[in-house]
C-alpha cells in the first residue's frame, strides 16, 4: 500500500463529494491564510512557527511539534511547538530525535493516507522512545487501558504524524499532531487536507532555506568583498612601508580589523639552522616569545611550515604537536597558522591565537590566509629594502660605513653637537704607504690587511662610535661626547693595535697616521671638521708617520720669514700645518710673494726668489710646479695641460685655493665651497677654511692680507 493510495485507489486533493463540504471551504481559507502568513516570514524560524499555529488552527490540534532534519544529518530537531504546557514544550525542543526512531514510527500497517497513526494500542513504547517524545505511561484502569479502546475515541498516547517531504520525495522533516479537540479518530478525508497541507509546509520549508542559503551566501559574499576592499585599503601603506618594525605593526593592526584576535607573532625562517625565529609578538609573552627559537622539527608552527599548510587548531592545548614556550604557562588557546609565503617558498609564519575559550572558524582561517599573502610580500619588500639600504650604506670589503653614510653621520653628529651644546672629536686615519703593502703581499693580501683594521677600528670603537672607510685606505672615527684628550687615547689604542697586525707576518709593514679635529673647538661645520681632521691627519704624515696629531697642537702659528707678505707668511703657515713639505711650504709662499708682489714672470721668480725662499733646488721646482699648475681646475678643465684631481701638483692645488683666498677672503669662504670639486680640490679646501678657523681664534689672518689686494 504506497503513501498516495489507500485500498487501490488513488488519492486526490478532494473528492466530488466533498467539492461542496463546508469544511472544504474553511480549510481552503486557512490554507490561503497559511500561505499568506509563510510569504510573510521568509525566515526559516517564522515558517516553521507559522506551519505550527496554522496545523493546530486549522486542523484542532492541542498540540503540535514541527521537526526538520538539517540536510546530511540523521537527527530531527523540533524547531517550533504549539501546545499548552510550556515546560513540556521546552522539553520537546531541547530533545533531538533520531531519524531511525521516526522510522520505527512509521510503518505501513500504520499510514493513513500521506499520514501515520500511532495507536498506543498497536504500538508499544519503548522507554527511549518515551523519552523522545514524551509519551506518557499508560493508565491501567480507565479510558486508556491498553487492553482496549472505548468506542474509537482518541486518547492519550495516540499521534498523528505528517511526514514533510522536498520536490525529490525526501523526508525533510515531520508534523508530529496530538490531542486533537474533537476526540474522533483520524480518517482518510483528513489525511487528504494534510497532505495538501504538508505540500504547502514542505515548499514553505524549502524556500525559507533556499532563502537562507541564498542570505548566507550573500553574506559570504558581501563578507570576502569587504575582506578584500579592506586588504586593497591596507596593501597601499603596507606595500611602501619599508621600515621592518612599522611593517609588522601595520600588519597587526590591519589584520586586526578583519579576524579579531588576542595575541598575534610573526616568526621568520632561519635556514641555516633550521630554526623558526619569532621577530615581532603582541603577547604578555612577547619576551619569552622572542627570545625562543623553535626547531622546524617540533611544534605545529614547525609543522605548518614543513607542509607549507595552514592549520586551524581550536584546542591548541590537546594537539600532540603543541610545544610549550619556556616560561610561559599553558592556558586554553585557539590558533590559526598560516605560512608566509614568497616566491613559491615558506619565508616565516604568522600565527594568532584566541584565549579564554574563545574559537575560530573556518572563514576565518580562509581570511588570515589571504591575508598572510600580502604581508608576506609586505615583509620581503622591507627586508629586502634593508638589505640594500645596508649595502648602500656598507663597504663592501671592510663591513663598515661607507664614505657617503660618513657624510650623513657626520651632519647629524653637528646638528646634534650645536642643538645640545656638546662637542665631539672625529679621527681622519690613513694607511702608511700601504701601496708598498699591496706590492709586497700582493692586492689580494692587502683587502686582508683592510679588513683587519676595520676589525681593530670596531674593537676600539664605543657603541656610541660610527667607524667609516673614507676610501681607499683611508678611515674616518666619530667619537661623540669626546674630549681631545679621550680622542688621543682611542687614536693610540687603534695606532698601536694597527701596528701590531705587523706582526702576522714576516715582511709585512703596517702602520696608520692619525689625525684628530674637535668640534666646535676646531670647527663649526662638517666641511670644516672634516679639513681639521685631514690637516690634522697631513701633519702627522709629515712628521715621519705613525704617529697621533690633534690639529692645532702648535702653541703659535708659525711666523713667515724675514721679508715675506703677509700673504706669503699665511701661506707658509698653512702649508706645515696641513702636513705639505717643508720645500712645499717655502715654494709655496714664494708663489704667493710673487703673485703678492705682482711680478709677472714665473722666471724671474726662479731667477730672483723671493726673501726667505732661498735657492734650494726642491723648494725651487715646487715653486715652478705652483706657478706653472695653479691655473689647472680639480675637474680637467684648466690649463696649461688640462690636468686633472691628483695628477695637479699638491703645491699648485695649495696655491690656487690661496690665490682666490686673496681675492675674495672677506666672503668667508663661500666661493671655495662653490668651487670645491669643481675649480678646487674639495680635501684642499676643507684644509684650508678649517685652518682659518684655528687662526682666527689665536690672531687675524687676513692682517695685512687685504692690503696686499689693495
Amino acid at each position: 500500500m504506497g503513501r498516495a493510495a489507500l485500498g487501490g485507489q488513488p488519492l486526490g486533493i478532494f473528492s466530488k463529494e466533498r467539492a461542496n463540504d463546508p469544511g472544504t471551504d474553511r480549510l481552503l481559507a486557512n490554507l490561503v491564510q497559511l500561505g499568506n502568513l509563510l510569504r510573510s516570514s521568509p525566515d526559516l524560524l517564522g515558517v516553521v512557527r507559522s506551519i505550527a499555529t496554522g496545523a493546530a488552527r486549522t486542523f484542532g490540534f492541542n498540540e503540535v511539534a514541527v521537526y526538520l532534519a538539517a540536510p546530511g544529518d540523521d537527527l530531527f530537531h523540533a524547531h517550533a511547538v504549539a501546545g499548552r504546557d510550556e515546560v513540556r514544550d521546552q522539553a520537546i525542543l531541547d530533545t533531538p530525535v533520531p531519524a531511525a526512531a521516526f522510522g520505527a514510527l512509521m510503518p505501513e500497517r500504520y499510514q493513513i493516507g500521506c499520514a501515520f497513526f500511532v495507536d498506543h494500542h498497536e504500538h508499544r513504547y519503548t522507554p527511549e522512545e518515551r523519552a523522545l517524545f514524551l509519551v506518557p505511561e499508560p493508565i491501567a484502569d480507565g479510558p486508556d487501558d491498553p487492553v482496549g479502546r472505548q468506542s474509537g475515541e482518541w486518547q492519550r498516547g495516540d499521534r498523528l504524524l505528517v511526514p514533510l517531504r522536498d520536490r525529490a520525495d525526501r523526508m525533510i522533516g515531520v508534523l508530529d499532531l496530538a490531542d486533537p479537540a474533537v476526540r474522533a479518530l483520524p480518517t482518510l478525508d483528513l489525511a487528504k487536507e494534510l497532505e495538501v497541507f504538508a505540500t504547502f509546509a514542505a515548499a514553505a520549508v524549502e524556500s525559507a532555506r533556499q532563502f537562507e542559503e541564498l542570505e548566507r551566501t550573500t553574506g559570504l559574499l558581501e563578507q570576502q568583498l569587504k575582506v578584500r576592499h579592506e586588504l586593497l585599503d591596507v596593501s597601499g601603506s603596507l606595500l611602501s612601508t619599508l621600515d621592518p618594525t612599522a611593517v609588522f605593526v601595520q600588519i597587526a593592526d590591519a589584520l586586526k580589523m578583519l579576524v579579531d584576535y588576542d595575541t598575534i607573532d610573526i616568526a621568520l625562517v632561519d635556514e641555516s639552522a633550521y630554526e623558526l625565529v619569532t621577530i615581532f609578538a603582541q603577547d604578555k609573552w612577547a619576551n619569552e616569545m622572542l627570545k625562543f627559537r623553535q626547531p622546524l622539527d617540533q611544534g605545529v608552527g614547525g609543522w605548518v611550515v614543513r607542509h607549507d599548510q595552514p592549520q586551524l587548531v581550536n584546542d591548541m592545548t590537546h594537539d600532540p604537536r603543541g610545544v610549550l614556550v619556556p616560561g610561559t604557562d599553558r592556558e586554553p588557546q585557539a590558533s590559526v597558522l598560516v605560512p608566509l609565503r614568497f616566491m613559491g617558498a615558506v619565508i616565516g609564519l604568522l600565527a594568532v591565537d584566541r584565549l579564554a575559550g574563545r574559537t575560530f572558524e573556518e572563514r576565518e582561517l580562509e581570511i588570515v590566509e589571504l591575508f598572510a599573502n600580502l604581508a608576506a610580500i609586505a615583509i620581503r619588500n622591507a627586508r629586502s629594502y634593508k638589505e640594500m639600504e645596508v649595502q648602500a650604506s656598507t663597504d663592501g670589503l671592510t663591513g663598515l660605513f661607507n664614505h657617503r653614510r660618513f657624510q650623513e653621520a657626520l651632519a647629524l653628529e653637528v646638528a646634534r653637537a650645536e642643538r645640545y651644546d656638546t662637542d665631539f672629536c672625529l679621527l681622519m686615519l690613513d694607511l702608511d704607504r700601504f701601496k708598498s703593502v699591496n706590492d709586497t703581499v700582493g692586492h689580494q693580501r692587502g683587502d686582508e690587511v683592510l679588513r683587519d683594521v676595520a676589525d681593530v677600528l670596531r674593537r676600539c670603537s664605543r657603541e656610541s662610535d660610527f667607524a667609516a672607510r673614507y676610501g681607499g685606505e683611508e678611515f674616518a672615527m666619530i667619537l661623540p661626547h669626546t674630549d681631545i684628550d679621550e680622542a688621543r687615547r682611542v687614536a693610540e689604542r687603534v695606532r698601536g693595535q694597527v701596528a701590531d697586525l705587523s706582526a702576522i707576518e714576516s715582511g709585512l709593514s703596517v702602520t696608520v697616521s692619525v689625525g684628530i679635529a674637535s668640534f666646535p673647538r676646531h670647527a663649526g661645520d662638517t666641511g670644516g671638521i672634516i679639513g681639521a681632521a685631514d690637516a690634522a691627519l697631513l701633519a702627522a704624515k709629515a712628521r715621519g708617520r705613525n704617529c697621533v696629531y690633534t690639529f692645532g697642537d702648535d702653541e703659535e702659528p708659525s711666523a713667515g720669514l724675514a721679508g715675506q707678505t703677509p700673504l706669503a707668511a699665511l701661506g707658509q703657515r698653512f702649508a706645515l700645518r696641513a702636513g705639505l713639505s717643508q720645500g712645499e711650504a717655502v715654494a709655496l709662499a714664494g708663489a704667493l710673494h710673487v703673485l703678492a708682489s705682482s711680478l709677472s714672470s714665473p722666471s724671474l721668480a726662479v731667477a730672483a726668489p723671493a726673501p726667505g725662499v732661498g735657492g734650494a733646488a726642491p723648494a725651487i721646482d715646487h715653486l715652478f710646479a705652483a706657478l706653472l699648475y695653479g691655473t689647472e681646475r680639480w675637474d680637467g678643465s684648466g690649463y696649461p695641460e688640462g690636468l686633472r684631481g691628483e695628477s695637479i701638483p699638491r703645491v699648485a692645488r695649495a696655491f690656487a685655493v690661496l690665490r682666490a683666498y686673496s681675492h675674495d677672503g672677506t666672503d668667508g669662504g663661500a666661493s671655495l665651497r662653490a668651487e670645491a670639486g669643481h675649480q678646487f680640490d674639495p680635501r684642499m679646501v676643507n684644509r684650508f677654511l678649517a685652518f682659518l678657523g684655528e687662526e682666527a681664534s689665536r690672531w687675524n689672518p687676513l692682517d695685512g692680507v687685504a692690503a696686499e689686494r689693495g
